[in-house]
């Protein structure tokens, strides 16, 4: 079926709905369209249609289906066509916009994305449609119109499926008593009897409903109290092997837990306590039960993975201390062989090329030998204090890292040396190139930035260029840059795209090769970095990023970002040195030596699951590997005032059902 193009759509819905954003994709190939990404939306209409793929006929076509479904059933269908979920799953972007538009219980979503070829149907947990009811309306009525693109085609027939699932054929037994009541209704002048049938129907289901909701949150309540009773034995089990300070965030959880667990038997406790409570009352305290005992079970499962890393961590400490004495001695080895291949190095050079080496080589010997040292303290107590030996491993890892970024940074510095000739050689040309493109030009300020790119260039022709090569390619680059920030404006466009293609790939190594050296300098002396020389190169990081994106589409303003990122990481560069050479004026100032502290603590993962590990004598024993999360609980959710929960459900490919608060079903088409 041909897909309608209505470019109005959205503004004649009446309501403003959510911001759609735009993904702007890098064609793998030419000709090759990005597709529209659309977050979840806050629905403003029955049929919504960002995608534009159905004409007036067809809206009007799917908009009485779903008025048709609405009259004969209890169910109302909304449909949603957007090109593209957003990344997000199926089942995802369908529920987050059933919650957002506020879709109660007895309210259908079907959300279709038209370029990803995907589906989605979102319905409450409580809704009265069996799974295999919604099964066969997704299967036998949904994904045969949508395979053939029959977008209207599909929206009615879900209607119609839904509406044949709600009112199934009756059997003869029914037939017979519909008669009688009808009969009986004509003899009473029906409408007064059939209006109180319906109230009292309509009465019944709502103390059904409101029965099963009491029942659930009881349950809920019990598996909930028994999880808390779990995890203390799991906190006493973890204070025993590694400690009250290690267990200390374990048994903070749990106190929370506790105190979220009060809260709800209080709220069971007043739902328990008057039962002539109206029935809006009741549902409030029931659900205060479950959404307490949901708080209960996250904050116990925050802690499943901490605990069982901890634990892990603690029973190979033997082996990772060993580990890191041995590549301790290997650094401390490489540490001399850098040395003697610097002292071959540096009286090639002036001595402002590498004045620092002495120093830099110093740090590394002595991050090495504080690896070492660690190691050994961890080793001499790992059977008698398992967390101690822990905590010697983790500064001694810090320190050889450190040790090895020292030296890793050397050697770099020691290969750029060695290749500068060429590189001075490359950005010589670009400058002189750049130089006769210039003389055809005659603007504000272009004068005194060639003479300075002249200067650089004569720089590049002295003896200078072989004592401290490394500052007079800094001097050519940034002479070149300055060049190319005047000129880049006055080119043509074709001709400032072709100059663009032929700089990206040195702008792209000038920002890559500069970042690597922030990387380095920081690893050698994290302790001392401030937050604004870290956020300079993250920026470096996010720019080089974005400029490498957009080579194919705009080499021209990918270089542009490139070069911005060059000038990130140097002006990174600049003040990660400012800040190593405070904290060093800082430290003879107090005549306190160098620190060599970890710089900020490690966030580590654990696990609340019993298991062996540390050293204290207890084994995990008959404990359950289960972790802290009792009962099998999952959370409900509500919307638009209506009661809802969930209910546990079969599982399909694509969307796949939930325990959760909403299930439904989807794939691809």
């Amino acid at each position: 079926m041909p897909r309608h193009r209505r470019p109005a759509r959205l503004a004649r819905a009446g309501t403003a709905v959510a911001a759609v954003a735009s993904a702007v994709l890098l064609a793998a190939g030419p000709g090759a369209a990005p597709a529209v990404a659309d977050p979840p939306l806050d629905l403003p209409t029955a049929v919504t249609d960002p995608a534009d793929v159905l004409s007036p006929a067809d809206e009007a076509r799917v908009t009485d289906a779903l008025a048709g479904l609405a009259e004969a059933s209890p169910y109302q269908l909304f449909v949603v066509y957007v090109d593209s979920f957003d990344g997000l799953g199926n089942r995802a972007w369908a529920d987050a916009t059933a919650e957002a538009s506020g879709l109660g219980r007895d309210d259908i979503l079907l959300a279709v994305a038209v370029e990803d070829r995907r589906y989605q149907v979102s319905v409450d947990g409580d809704i009265a449609l069996t799974d295999g009811a919604l099964t066969r309306v997704e299967q036998d009525d949904i994904e045969p119109a949508l395979r053939d693109d029959d977008w209207a085609g599909a929206a009615v027939a879900a209607a119609e499926g839904y509406q044949r699932a709600a009112n199934p054929p009756a059997g003869a037994g029914t037939i017979v008593l519909r008669v009688l009541l009808v009969l009986g209704a004509l003899a009473l002048l029906g409408y007064g009897v059939a209006r109180v049938v319906r109230h009292r129907r309509a009465a019944d289901r709502a103390a059904a409903e409101l029965d099963a909701l009491d029942e659930r949150s009881s349950r809920a309540l019990v598996a909930t109290d028994d999880a808390v009773a779990a995890a203390a034995q799991e906190v006493a089990f973890a204070e025993a092997q590694f400690g009250a300070e290690a267990a200390a965030p374990f048994a903070s959880a749990l106190a929370q837990a506790r105190e979220l667990l009060a809260e709800a038997f209080r709220s069971r406790q007043l739902l328990d306590d008057d039962e002539h409570d109206t029935d809006a009352r009741r549902t409030s305290l029931a659900y205060a039960v479950l959404d307490g005992c949901t708080r209960v079970e996250q904050v116990l499962a925050a802690q499943q993975e901490p605990l069982v890393a901890l634990r892990a961590l603690h029973e190979r400490a033997p082996a990772d201390l060993a580990e890191v004495r041995d590549a301790a001695s290997a650094a401390a080895v490489r540490t001399g062989e850098t040395g003697a291949v610097w002292d071959a190095i540096r009286p090639r050079y002036a001595p402002s090329a590498t004045a620092d080496v002495p120093g830099v080589l110093a740090d590394a010997a002595t991050l090495a030998a504080r690896a070492g040292t660690e190691a050994d303290a961890g080793l001499a107590v790992v059977d008698t204090d398992r967390a101690a030996a822990v905590a010697h491993a983790r500064e001694a890892r810090t320190a050889l890292d450190r040790a090895v970024a020292v030296l890793d940074a050397l050697d770099r510095r020691a290969a750029d040396l060695e290749t500068a000739p060429q590189a001075i050689a490359a950005v010589v040309a670009e400058i002189d190139a750049d130089l006769v493109d210039a003389r055809r030009f005659d603007v504000p300020g272009l004068a005194e930035v060639v003479a300075t790119a002249e200067r650089a260039r004569d720089r590049a022709g002295s003896a200078e260029a072989g004592q401290d090569p490394l500052a007079v390619l800094g001097a050519l680059a940034d002479a070149e840059r300055a060049l190319d920030g005047v000129l880049d404006p006055l080119r043509e466009t074709e001709a400032a795209r072709a100059h663009a293609q032929e700089r990206l790939p040195q702008a792209t190594a000038t920002a890559r090769a500069r970042i690597a050296g922030v990387e380095s300098t920081i690893a050698r002396g994290r302790w001392s970095i401030g937050a604004a020389t870290r956020t300079r190169l993250a920026e470096a990081a996010r720019l080089t990023a974005q400029g490498e994106a957009a080579v194919t589409s705009d080499p021209v303003t990918a270089l542009r970002v490139l070069r911005a990122a060059a000038e990130r990481a140097e002006e990174a560069q600049r003040a990660a040195l400012a800040d190593i050479e405070s904290a060093r004026r800082r430290a003879e100032a107090a005549d306190d030596g160098p620190s060599w502290s970890s710089g900020g603590s490690s966030s580590w993962s654990w696990s609340w699951s019993s298991g062996g590990g540390g050293s204290s004598g207890r084994s995990g024993g008959a404990r359950r590997s289960g972790g802290w999360s009792g009962g099998g609980r999952s959370g409900s959710s509500r919307s638009s005032g209506r009661s809802g929960g969930s209910r546990p459900s079969g599982s399909r490919s694509g969307g796949g059902r939930s325990g959760g608060g909403r299930r439904g079903g989807g794939g691809r088409f």
